[in-house]
């Protein structure tokens, strides 16, 4: 397996703040081939009218994780990307508070498509939630090397409004 990535400009591009990334609140824990995690902090804005993480927020976890599982590059410089093809997703507990802890993994890649697990558990490993997701690599990204990072000012919004 190939060690995790530390470069300073991949870690700022992955941290950059997107809106949706931002309103969430996920944070990316680890990530190297094939493998990643990812956690959040459960607050109010994470819960349903029941008072338990929303389904939604359990779902976000999984395509963030089974996403950055596929997409490590051990070229410092280089990104891979994907989009979502399909998810399934099975809830086994609900939770009120606390952190949550996801974890993807790669299962199969077929061309420039790539399927993943992913299970989210208590930061104590009770069993939250399982996902099965299908991505389809961006154009370049197909390969482990990936593409270049893009340079330049960041593009994406963070406001919240």
């Amino acid at each position: 397996m190939a060690e995790p990535r530390t470069d300073a400009t991949l870690m700022e591009h992955i941290e950059a703040p997107s809106g949706f990334r931002q309103l969430v609140g996920f944070k990316l824990d680890s990530w190297c081939c094939d493998e990643a995690v990812v956690s959040i902090v459960v607050g109010p804005r994470h819960l349903n009218r029941s008072g338990n993480v929303h389904g939604g927020v359990l779902t976000t976890l999984i395509d963030a994780a089974g996403s950055f599982a596929g997409c490590f590059t051990p070229i410092c410089g280089n990104v891979r990307k994907a989009t979502t093809l399909s998810m399934a997703v099975e809830f086994h507990a609900p939770m009120t508070t606390g952190r949550i802890v996801a974890r993807g993994r790669v299962t199969r890649t077929e061309g420039p498509v790539f399927h993943a697990a992913v299970e989210i558990a208590t930061a104590a490993g009770a069993a939250l939630a399982t996902g099965q997701v299908r991505y389809r690599y961006q154009p370049g990204s197909e390969t482990p090397d990936g593409v270049p990072l893009p340079r330049g000012p960041e593009r994406r919004g963070t406001t919240l409004g």
